[in-house]
This record gives C-alpha cells, sequence and structure tokens, in this order.
C-alpha cells in the first residue's frame, strides 16, 4: 500500500500505443462515419449546379446555424416556393452586454470567447413580473416562513400534484418568450461617446453598426433583398432541468437570441446605417425591412418584434408569412415528436404539436427536447447545396457564397467558429455516447447543481462531465462532417490561418470536405492535404411524402433526395 502511495499518477494525455485491438476498432469506428458520410456527400454531388433562386422573393429567414432550424428551414421552404431561408452564427454578428430592466447584472449575448466592449439596456416602464406567492423571500424567515408553509404551502402542494397531470407554464418556468418584452425598447444607437457604464459603451456608433450588419450580410452571401427579411433567434421552455442552458442559443453564451435579432434588425432598417452601407456598394432598398423574432425550439412557437413598424404592404404581407411560419411549426413539432415514446406521431398535426406544448412544462419529462442528439454534419455554402436533401435535422447549415467571398476572408471567420463551436458540441455528444457513465453524466434525473459550475448525482460524489443520458441515447457517435463550398487551396487557407482552428482539421477531430462551387468535385482533407473523393453510392432514393417517412420510424433515417 505504501509503495502504491509513492506511485506518480497517470500521465492522462500520454500517447497512447496502437495495439491491434486499437486498429480494428478504428477501421470500425471510420466505417461506421462513412456510412453516413458517403450518403450526404453523394447527395451534395447528385445537386443541380444552377442557384435555385425564386424570381420573385416572397420573404427571406435568417435563422441561427443551429441543427434544430435544419428542418423548420426544410418546411418554411416548402410551404412558400419564393422564400429564401438563410443560417449563420446565432448572436447575429452583434456581441455586447445586455441589461434588463430592473436587472442588477449584464448578461453576455455572444460567444464565450468574446469580450465585448458595448452595453445594450432595456428600457421602458417597469413591469412587475409574475411570479408564485409562495416563492417570496418572507418563506425564508422564522415565524412568517412557518404561516407561509402552513397555508400557501398547501396550495403549493396541490398545484403541483395538479401540474404533473395537466401540465402548464407557471411563472417558475423557464420559457424563451420571456427574456426580451416585446413592448420595451433597446438603447442600441450610441448617441454620446461619453455614454459609457463600467467601462462599457452604451450602444454602437452609426459606423460601428454598418460594420456589424455588413460583416453578416455578405459572410451569408444576403447581398439581394426580399421586402421582408426575419431575423429568426431562438431559444427553448423547459420546467425542472438541470441542464436548461444547453438548450438555449450557444453563440448567445446559452440564453435566447432574442435581443441580438432585435438589434440587428434594428441597425439594418438605420436609415443613417443604409446609407453607410450603399456607399460601401451594399444597398438595401428602401422598401425591404428586418423583423426580429425568436423560434421557441422545444414548443415550436415564434414570436415576433416591433412589427409595428411595418409598412402597411409589407404589414399585409407578414400577415400572411406568418402562416407560413405556423404551419411549417406545427409539420416541425410533428417531425420531432417521432423521437418522443409518449407522442403518436400519426395523430392530427395540430393535436401532436398540442401534446409537444405540454411536454416541455411538465416536470416529470426528462426529454423535453433532444437539443443537438443526432448531429453529424456541417454545411458552409450555398442553400442549393443541400435544399434537395432530406438531412433529417443532423446538420448545422451556415450560409455562404463563394462569390462574394473569392478570397476566403469571411471564409476564415466562419471555419474559426465551426471548428470550436460546431465541433465542440459533436464531440461532447460523442464522448458522452461513447462512455456515458465515465465521460457523460449519466441519468439527469438525481441531478444537482454543484455551486453553479456543474452537477453531481445526488447530494455527494464527484462532478460529473459531459451530457446525461437523456440527451445522448439516441446519438450516433460520429465525428462532425464538416463541408465547404469553395476551391480547396481557399478552404486551406482559410483553415490554417490559426494554429488552434487547424489543430481540429489536421487532428481530424472534424472532418472537411471541400465542394468544387464550379464543378461539384469533392476534395477530402487527410494528411494535411486535399485529395479527390468520389462517393461509393452512385445514386440515392427520391422521398415525396416526408411526414410519412418520418412516422415510420424513431432511428436515424438514411439520406433521401427530396422530390
Amino acid at each position: 500500500m505504501a509503495h502504491g502511495l509513492r506511485e506518480k499518477p497517470i500521465k492522462l494525455f500520454e500517447s497512447v500505443e496502437k495495439t491491434e485491438l486499437f486498429e480494428v476498432l478504428t477501421l470500425w469506428q471510420e466505417s461506421f462515419e462513412w456510412t453516413l458520410y458517403d450518403q450526404v456527400l453523394a447527395g451534395i454531388k447528385l445537386q443541380p449546379k444552377a442557384d435555385v433562386v425564386p424570381l420573385q422573393k416572397s420573404f427571406q429567414a435568417v435563422f441561427c446555424i443551429d441543427d434544430r432550424e435544419c428542418s423548420l428551414r426544410r418546411y418554411v421552404e416548402s410551404l412558400d416556393k419564393n422564400a429564401q431561408t438563410y443560417g449563420t452564427a446565432g448572436f447575429f454578428g452583434v456581441e455586447f452586454f445586455y441589461r434588463p430592466i430592473d436587472g442588477k447584472s449584464y448578461t453576455k449575448l455572444c460567444p464565450a470567447p468574446v469580450t465585448p466592449k458595448f452595453l445594450i439596456k432595456e428600457v421602458g416602464p417597469s413591469k412587475k413580473r409574475e411570479t408564485d406567492v409562495h416563492f417570496t423571500k418572507h418563506s425564508h424567515s422564522l415565524l412568517p416562513g412557518w404561516i407561509i408553509s402552513q397555508t400557501l404551502g398547501f396550495w403549493s402542494a396541490l398545484r403541483l400534484f395538479l401540474n404533473v397531470f395537466r401540465p402548464s407554464i407557471t411563472p417558475a418556468t423557464s420559457a424563451s418568450f420571456r427574456h426580451l418584452d416585446t413592448e420595451t425598447q433597446l438603447t442600441i444607437e450610441n448617441t454620446a461617446e461619453a455614454d459609457v457604464e463600467n467601462g462599457l459603451q452604451v450602444g454602437f456608433s452609426i459606423t460601428e453598426m454598418a460594420d456589424r450588419v455588413e460583416a453578416l450580410l455578405k459572410s451569408i452571401g444576403l447581398i439581394d433583398f426580399a421586402p421582408i427579411v426575419y431575423i429568426v433567434g431562438h431559444g427553448a421552455t423547459s420546467a425542472n432541468n438541470t441542464h436548461y442552458a444547453g438548450y438555449d442559443c450557444g453563440a448567445c453564451s446559452g440564453r435566447p437570441g432574442s435581443v441580438n435579432a432585435k438589434v440587428l434588425s434594428f441597425i439594418a432598417n438605420h436609415a443613417a446605417v443604409r446609407e453607410v452601407l450603399s456607399k460601401r456598394g451594399l444597398t438595401i432598398p428602401e422598401a425591404t425591412q428586418f423583423v426580429a423574432a425568436i423560434h421557441d425550439t422545444t414548443r415550436d412557437e415564434i414570436q415576433f418584434f416591433d412589427t409595428q413598424v411595418l409598412t402597411s404592404i409589407n404589414m399585409e404581407a407578414h400577415k400572411s408569412n406568418t402562416g407560413t411560419f405556423t404551419k411549417a411549426l406545427g409539420l416541425n413539432a410533428r417531425e420531432r415528436s417521432r423521437r418522443f415514446d409518449t407522442v403518436d406521431s400519426g395523430q392530427a398535426t395540430a393535436k401532436v404539436h398540442e401534446k409537444i406544448k405540454k411536454r416541455s412544462v411538465s416536470l416529470f419529462e426528462p426529454r423535453p427536447e433532444l437539443n443537438h442528439a443526432t448531429n453529424a454534419m456541417c454545411v458552409v455554402g450555398r442553400r442549393d447545396l443541400t435544399k434537395q436533401l432530406f438531412l433529417d435535422r443532423r446538420s448545422f447549415m451556415n450560409s455562404f457564397d463563394y462569390r462574394v467571398d473569392p478570397e476566403g476572408n469571411y471564409l476564415f471567420g466562419i471555419l474559426k467558429a465551426v471548428a470550436p463551436v460546431c465541433g465542440g458540441i459533436n464531440l461532447e455528444y460523442f464522448f458522452s455516447r461513447v462512455d456515458n457513465h465515465k465521460l457523460g453524466a449519466g441519468t439527469k434525473l438525481p441531478h444537482n447543481v454543484m455551486g453553479l459550475v456543474g452537477v453531481a448525482n445526488g447530494i455527494d460524489g464527484d462532478l460529473r462531465p459531459g451530457l446525461p443520458s437523456q440527451m445522448t441515447e439516441m446519438h450516433d457517435p460520429v465525428r462532425l462532417l464538416v463541408v465547404v463550398e469553395h476551391f480547396p487551396d481557399v478552404v486551406k487557407n482559410a483553415i490554417t490561418k490559426l494554429p488552434e482552428t487547424y489543430e481540429w482539421y489536421k487532428n481530424e477531430w472534424v472532418r472537411l470536405v471541400a465542394v468544387h462551387p464550379e464543378t461539384r468535385e469533392l476534395f477530402l482533407f487527410e494528411n494535411e492535404e486535399f485529395i479527390p473523393y468520389s462517393p461509393l453510392q452512385e445514386k440515392l432514393e427520391t422521398v415525396t411524402d416526408v411526414a410519412a417517412l418520418v412516422e415510420a420510424t424513431s432511428d436515424n433515417i438514411p439520406v433521401y433526395i427530396l422530390n
């Protein structure tokens, strides 16, 4: 025993000897991954090369890159053939701290590694938030606490009992729509250089606003505009969930993207900003208006902001577009329901959607949604690269047009974020699924939050790394396939600019394929070089009825061509 105590600890990051077993497992893993990869690449190869651009655009919608928006974009496009959808990081290129009305602290609404220099404040009449009467500080004192427990405590217990059988939203429910009031305003424009609070500039100057909206629009290739452009952030609703922060937008530091959507829409609608953009060669028509929205990914509901600024013509169009979003959200909820054992996907869409809403606030439901489960790929390119493919909600999608960025300057920024963000999410699910006991967090049912830094099972034990089984049990552990539409030499130049970014691709923590934008030839990045790749599959099956396809199984579905 004494000798054992003197032994040096194991070096966790020491090189692992490659045994025969290691080689066999590697072959199995690669075979498993390429079964999917080859289908995806074959589908891309089979797509029509011409851009699918409607002659008259009804509206455009910019969603988060999040894989949960993959199917919603598909439904929006199928319901309105003249609509266009785009994807980008959900903070929409505007980085800042946020202070709500009566807020005592700042909330970061941008990627975690970014340190903003700006502050956006919510202003307007102070509103008393709805609260449960028994959740009061007086319940912690001796005499009032005893009185409350003997009176309101019984009512609270009764409500809890009823909520088990009839789940409903309560003041204690974490809901994305509560993050930002639709009637309040934000201090987005900086009107005086001296307007500083705790070292943070309150709002953006005209030039700073123009820089950000230009970078966003050009990076996703949105330079030709419809009458209405929706900026759609996302968040989630959940009750009794220790992993709730992981359900909101990662690009907004684990919070809903409603404030970011509203800020970007204000900036893009600003006349002075448009004047600056016009001088830079990016002209937004006077008739084009930007509208902010928030998509609740758990309940499949949408909320719009500041629609009162719309012209009469655009307001009529917005009413029609709202119907499109509503139908798309219902179909999206139905598609998601196939993963849930307690919901019959074969029922009418409205009935399925209602059950999805109820389970989102159920106290005994450990799976209000499956978050990023089944994520497997990230596509960086024009929409026509995958528009006719059924990817089963498994793809992050970042819009990009190589013609707007021939040198790959915007591509560098995109791939710099794709590796650690999308790749990080992917590996978190990968390892938690491979060994949930050691690398994951086990079941979430007994989890207790410890010091706001992690969870432990019950009241003791070590902090648990990774994700719980209820978020990973139907995830296939495959490394992220990153597909980029640009010339291979431009892609390589973009990923090698930063050593910390290049590590992801060089070490094959994610797999990278470049798609030649003119010929659709495929090039796999391997051993630090791009080599030609030809898919083994020469054709894919075609599907016409997506509803029947998704209702047939709860397992992952192969890649199909959409008819």
